[in-house]
C-alpha cells in the first residue's frame, strides 16, 4: 500500500514539472554555459567534427599550394636558382648580313694629250731619225729634211736639233700601227723605237702615260700602253 502511494506521488511530481517546463515562454534565451573565449557558434557535440573538418580543408589546401609559395623565402631563392648540372641553353643569334659590296669604279683608260701645234725646234732621241718626226708632227719630208740641209742619206744622232717646218703635212700613212693599244716590249726595244713602230705616237706620251722616267730601260715581256 505504501509503495503504490510513493509511486503516485512521484508520478504526480513528475508531472507538474513537465507541465512548467511547457508553459516557459519560447522566446527566453537558453541558459549561456559558454565559458569566457569559447568562441565556437555550434553545439558541443558536433564540435569534434567541425574540426575535423577545418583540418582536412587546411591539409587538402596545403597540398594543393605550389611547393614555391610555402616555403621560406631563403628556399624559394635556392629553388628558383638554376642548378650547375642543368645545361645552358644556347639562344641562336641573328646572323649579320655582310653589307652588299659597291661595284668597282670602272677606271678610266690614261690619256696622253700632246701639246698642241708644232714645235719650231725638236732634240733628236736615240732610235729615231727624220721619217718618223714627220709623221710625229704631221709634216713632209721632204720639207724637214730641205729647211735642215739634210738628204735621204744623212745620218742624225740623238740630240741633234732639228728645226720644223710650220706648214705642209705628211699626206696618208702617218700611222704605221693602230693605237690606242699595248704593246709587250721585245729584246732591244727602246722608247724611240717603240714610237716609230707605231708612227705618229709621241715618244713622250708612252714615257707618260706609262709613268716613266725619261731613258728609262725596258725589259723583254713588259707591257706598254700606247697612247
Amino acid at each position: 500500500m505504501n509503495r503504490k502511494l510513493f509511486f503516485l506521488i512521484t508520478i504526480v511530481i513528475l508531472s507538474a514539472l513537465l507541465l512548467s517546463a511547457c508553459e516557459r515562454p519560447a522566446t527566453k534565451s537558453p541558459v549561456d554555459t559558454k565559458t569566457e573565449g569559447d568562441e565556437i557558434p555550434f553545439p558541443a557535440s558536433t564540435q569534434s567534427e567541425i574540426i575535423a573538418d577545418i583540418l582536412a580543408g587546411t591539409q587538402t589546401a596545403q597540398a594543393l599550394t605550389p611547393v614555391a609559395a610555402t616555403q621560406p623565402p631563403e628556399q624559394q631563392a635556392t629553388a628558383a636558382a638554376p642548378t650547375e648540372s642543368a645545361p645552358a641553353v644556347n639562344t641562336p643569334q641573328p646572323t649579320a648580313v655582310p653589307p652588299t659590296p659597291a661595284p668597282p669604279e670602272e677606271e678610266e683608260p690614261d690619256t696622253w694629250e700632246p701639246t698642241p701645234g708644232r714645235p719650231s725646234t725638236y732634240v733628236v732621241k736615240p732610235d729615231e731619225f727624220p721619217f718618223c718626226i714627220a709623221r710625229r708632227f704631221n709634216v713632209s719630208p721632204a720639207d724637214l729634211l730641205s729647211i735642215n740641209g739634210l738628204s735621204m742619206d744623212s745620218y742624225i744622232v740623238p740630240g741633234f736639233v732639228l728645226t720644223i717646218p710650220q706648214s705642209g703635212e705628211f699626206g696618208e700613212g702617218r700611222a704605221r700601227q693602230a693605237h690606242p693599244t699595248d704593246y709587250t716590249v721585245q729584246a732591244g726595244d727602246t722608247i724611240g723605237k717603240i714610237a716609230c713602230y707605231f708612227g705618229d705616237v709621241d715618244p713622250n706620251g708612252i714615257y707618260a702615260i706609262n709613268g716613266l722616267s725619261e731613258g728609262a730601260q725596258l725589259q723583254p715581256g713588259q707591257v706598254l700602253h700606247i697612247p
